[in-house]
């Protein structure tokens, strides 16, 4: 088995871990960074550094190699293996309480003596006091449950759910059948990021009074957000209030978007303003013509009525 997190191990594999840490009830910190790791915060890239407390809908994406750890309130510990997307709290779905995280794609291994969960294109994992790995990449998904118990739920409309327990494994490959396993097979393990492997400790308390400010690199292009242009509807339209302001500020953001509209076609009020107004000014027409001849049919049986009553009162056949 992968060695758990550390805040997970000290609680002897039981108990709240949110009870025995001080800080549980402080924003989202970033604990460790190891390599490239990039935060997009609304629509500014920046550095991601260790201390940066996060928000709702930030995004991180890690480079091949690099490892960041990520320390939620309630003491689940969150790690991010390489070349992997992520976003806090999305806001999916209006009324519904945010997911904690959503991956995208790439690596996850979570940790906590409660209860958490999170969601991914293909699945939703719930978890309780339980230490998880996750590989996704579109449909395909790969989870290990080291310890405690989990719940995998398909999203594709199969309502396919798995109880998961210690040692079980969990797979879907491109055009396959869900499977669960009793064991993770071994060349799951060897492709698994290292520093799964270690304990790692938890340093969200030594940066909770001092977050560190992350720096910016620069407003978003529409390559740094593509991926996420072409996720579920549902996150997609949480992003374009988020995002709109750079197709109207960036004539290559809109282009690029424009050329796109067919993966995201609630873009197109944004990416082709000018196209969109002529669309909508033709459907307008079309429908003033549509009434016209409602109005014009109606006119027409009311005549045709009229005569048919004035030939009768005349007594004519």
């Amino acid at each position: 088995m992968l060695a758990a997190p550390a805040a997970w191990a000290q609680s002897g594999g039981s108990g709240n871990v949110a009870a025995q840490i001080p800080w549980a009830q402080s924003p989202t910190i970033v604990g460790i960074v190891e390599g490239g790791a990039t935060l997009i915060r609304q629509t500014t890239r920046h550095t991601l550094a260790e201390g940066v407390a996060l928000n709702e809908q930030d995004i991180i994406e890690t480079a091949p190699g690099a490892f960041v750890q990520i320390e939620l309130p309630g003491g689940t510990l969150v790690g991010v293996g390489e070349s992997t997307r992520l976003m806090l709290r999305p806001r999916v779905g209006k009324g519904l309480a945010p997911t904690p995280i959503y991956l995208l794609q790439g690596w996850l291994k979570t940790g906590s003596g409660a209860s958490f969960s999170y969601s991914s294109p293909a699945y939703e994992l719930a978890a309780q006091a339980a230490s998880t790995v996750a590989y996704t990449a579109g449909s395909q998904y790969e989870v290990f449950v080291e310890s405690g118990t989990a719940r995998l739920a398909l999203r594709d409309g199969g309502q396919t759910v798995s109880q998961l327990a210690a040692g079980d494994f969990a797979q879907r490959r491109e055009g396959a059948s869900p499977t669960v396993a009793r064991r993770a097979p071994p060349e799951f393990l060897a492709k698994v990021p290292r520093q799964f492997r270690d304990r790692l400790p938890a340093r969200g308390e030594q940066f909770a009074k001092r977050p560190v400010a992350p720096k910016p690199l620069g407003e978003i292009s529409y390559a740094d957000v593509s991926a996420w242009l072409r996720t579920e509807p549902g996150l997609r339209l949480s992003l374009l209030p988020l995002w709109k302001s750079r197709a109207a500020a960036d004539p290559a953001f809109r282009a690029a978007a424009k050329a796109e509209l067919p993966r995201h076609p609630e873009w197109e009020q944004f990416a082709d303003p000018e196209g969109y107004a002529r669309r909508m000014a033709e459907e307008a027409e079309r429908r003033r013509a549509r009434e016209a001849a409602r109005q014009a049919a109606r006119q027409a049986a009311r005549a045709a009525a009229e005569a048919s009553g004035s030939s009768t009162a005349s007594g004519k056949p």
